[in-house]
């Protein structure tokens, strides 16, 4: 991960640009942190934006995980994007690396989050707005069944960036990181100079830009990375300008929030059944398997392993339903 000289944390607004909040790692890593878990290990938290208490401004940090480093399974109340910088490691029992993305619903478990033994893990975690902190204990995930309206839901992707081509902006969807609510991930490169505006962050709740390699300038001043732009969902599109090295980045905007129903196969042929973990929505398929855990596409749900578990969430069997069709 590119760690650039300090620029500065400000607020911009003119008849020309949405307003935003720019904030780089240089001017915040004088907030970082070392803190010790429950296992020993020592990570690195550098707060970026936002503080619990203040519902104006979401959250986001960048921690750097020690090698070794486990999280067990948990939730928090608000929605979530994690983005790998570097290092590796696993998210459940999904290998997670650099430019791994991940975003989970409200109230959704996810875990175990593990940095791999011979390698830290950096993450950079936004969330909507501010949260409660991380909720681990069993009792508490195992209440989410009873929480009304809840619709859990994540998605665990590896991102890869275009090709570098000759266009000045290149801009692209990450289909598997998208939904109808206004989740939405985008990948960006920008040649020296150019300029291009980010969606538009109202379809959802807000939008950052995150700056990983190059720069961005904003108000005559320069952001190099690691950089984010906060744009609220009151906003209109932000313009975003390339520094001298260009820019290359991810964009992400986080979903309105909204209430769907998780129904959906009763009725449907063994074999083609589909069993839904209640705590995080993940499906296990039986025409697909679980070929990672030695589970052949086929095979029905009553001959998966009575000790098997969620790959996202660890949930036991027992806490998977049959869908409707």
């Amino acid at each position: 991960m590119a760690l650039g000289r300090a620029a500065h944390t400000y607020r911009k607004t003119d008849r020309e640009n949405a307003m935003a909040t720019v904030i780089t790692y240089d001017d915040a890593k004088v907030n970082q942190v070392t803190r010790t878990g429950v296992d020993g290990s020592q990570n690195v938290v550098t707060p970026l934006l936002g503080k619990r208490g203040n519902p104006d401004l979401p959250l986001a940090s960048l921690v750097t995980f020690a090698p070794g480093r486990l999280s067990t399974p948990h939730f928090h109340d608000v929605p979530q994007y994690q983005i790998m910088l570097g290092g590796r490691g696993r998210l459940g029992r999904r290998d997670i690396k650099t430019n791994t993305v991940h975003f989970s619903r409200p109230n959704t478990p996810y875990g175990p989050f593990t940095a791999a033994d011979d390698s830290s893990l950096t993450c950079l975690i936004i969330r909507s707005r501010p949260d409660t902190g991380a909720i681990h204990e069993a009792e508490a995930i195992a209440a989410l069944n009873q929480m009304p309206d809840r619709n859990p839901w994540q998605v665990t992707h590896d991102v890869t960036f275009p090709s570098d081509t000759a266009e000045k902006v290149l801009l692209q969807a990450v289909p598997e990181l998208q939904d109808q609510h206004g989740l939405a991930t985008y990948t960006l490169r920008m040649k020296p100079g150019a300029t291009a505006l980010t969606p538009d962050p109202s379809i959802g709740e807000g939008l950052f830009v995150v700056v990983q390699k190059g720069s961005l300038i904003h108000d005559s001043k320069e952001a190099r990375a690691m950089s984010l732009v906060y744009v609220s969902h009151k906003e209109g599109a932000y313009e975003m300008r390339a520094g001298a090295e260009g820019m290359e980045g991810l964009i992400v905007r986080f979903p309105n929030p909204v209430t769907q129903s998780t129904a959906a196969a009763k009725g449907a042929k063994p074999g083609e059944r589909s069993y839904q973990c209640l705590l995080c929505a993940y499906a296990y398929e039986e025409k697909k398997g679980a070929p990672e855990d030695g589970i052949a596409p086929g095979t029905h749900w009553e001959n998966v392993p009575e000790d098997w578990t969620c790959p996202d969430c660890a949930a036991g069997k027992d806490g998977f339903e049959l869908l409707e069709a």
